[in-house]
Order: C-alpha cells, then structure tokens, then sequence
C-alpha cells in the first residue's frame, strides 16, 4: 500500500489550480465548485489529483484514462483498474490518500486540537472510552482522534461509511487492530485500514509535485 501525505497552502486559489481541474471529471469539478471556501476546493481538487496519480503510478494506466465511478452512499471506483483500490480524506491544509493494489483500502487524518469528548458516549465502544479517558488531560485529545480516525478509515475500507454503528466495533481488539496504523504527522493524527499492512510506503508529497506530475 502507498500512502501519501500532502500539506496544502490554503491561501488562495492559483493559476496552477485552475490548469489542474482539467484533469479532474466533470463530476469532481463540480463538486470542488460546491465549496464555499477556497480553501475546500483546493483540498478536493488535490485530494482527486493525488488519487488519480497514485493509481496511474500503480497500474502504469496513463492519469488522464483513468475513470471513476461513485454511486451515492457508496465508496468511489477506479473502474479503469477494478484490482486498485483508493481512498483519501482531508482536513484543514492536508490530505492523506491511500492506493492499494489488490485489498479494501481506508483512510482518515484529522487536525489535532481540543476534542469532544462529550460524543464518546454516543460513537465509541466501551473499551475505546476507556482507553481515551485513562489517559492524562494531556494525551486525552490525542487519543481521541487516534480512535476516530481508526474508526473512520476502518469504516470507509469496508465501503459502508454511515451505515456501520459507530459504536457497535471495537477498534482496540486484536481481530481490528491488525489491519489498522495509526501515528501523528506534525499536528494531524493519521489512520489507514488495510488487510496486508506489511508492506507500506509513506511518501511525502508537495504542491509542486503533483504539479509537476500533471503539468510537466
């Protein structure tokens, strides 16, 4: 599995980005425009580009025959590479995207900061509570994201996002933590879910990389 890593300047939309969306399907051009920040449509515009390229890397398939198919409810498709799969999440200023070449991939990253602990009653498992609240006021916040991100990327590799209780699994368990990595990537906590996590590579990416990737 490869997964990738990509800081965003959330400071304005760029020339370069206008060139880009032309790589992108009518359908994501038009889901970037629904945002009402620019920031949000950078983030979905590079989250797509990142995705695009990580599987034209993968399977060789030129980035621009690449497509895609997304149902509603349902977890979107390279049907141009049905053996690839894909999945990215994004938050403020970073984007993390997962590309496998033959199991369900996942993937979350969430901004670091003061938690809502509160929710844990309604969306973590008995055991997950615990573990947050056991720890120190300090490492409480963190431990809180370890667990809704893991929750997030296990969730989105099985493709059924809302329709899996929350509640209902235990992420700590041997039988999920398994197929489960967590860690911290500056201020961001980061999960991907996948059922070989032996062979993985975290690679670094730059605006100016996938520029350089779709642009030349």
């Amino acid at each position: 599995m490869k997964i990738y890593y990509l800081p965003l300047d959330s400071s304005g939309w760029k020339p370069a980005d206008q060139q880009l969306m032309t790589f992108i399907s009518s359908k994501r051009q038009d889901k970037v425009r629904k945002y009402m920040q620019v920031s949000s449509q950078r983030l979905s515009l590079y989250a797509a580009l990142t995705a695009r390229m990580g599987i034209s890397l993968l399977t060789g398939i030129p980035a621009s025959r690449l497509a895609f198919q997304a149902d509603s409810g349902q977890k979107p498709v390279c049907i141009s590479a049905p053996d690839a799969d894909f999945n990215f999440s994004h938050t403020r200023n970073a984007i993390l995207c997962c590309v496998s070449s033959k199991d369900p991939a996942g993937a979350d990253i969430e901004r670091l900061r003061a938690a809502p602990l509160k929710i844990m009653r309604r969306f973590y498992h008995q055991e997950e509570t615990e573990y947050v609240t056991q720890g120190s006021e300090q490492e409480q916040s963190q431990r809180f994201f370890e667990i809704w991100t893991k929750k997030e990327a296990y969730s989105k590799q099985l493709g059924l996002g809302l329709n899996l209780s929350p509640e209902s699994y235990n992420t700590l368990s041997p039988e999920l933590s398994s197929c489960l990595l967590t860690w911290r990537q500056e201020d961001y906590l980061c999960s991907v879910c996948g059922r070989d996590l032996s062979s993985i590579e975290k690679i670094m990416l730059t605006e100016e990389d996938i520029q350089e990737f779709y642009l030349g």
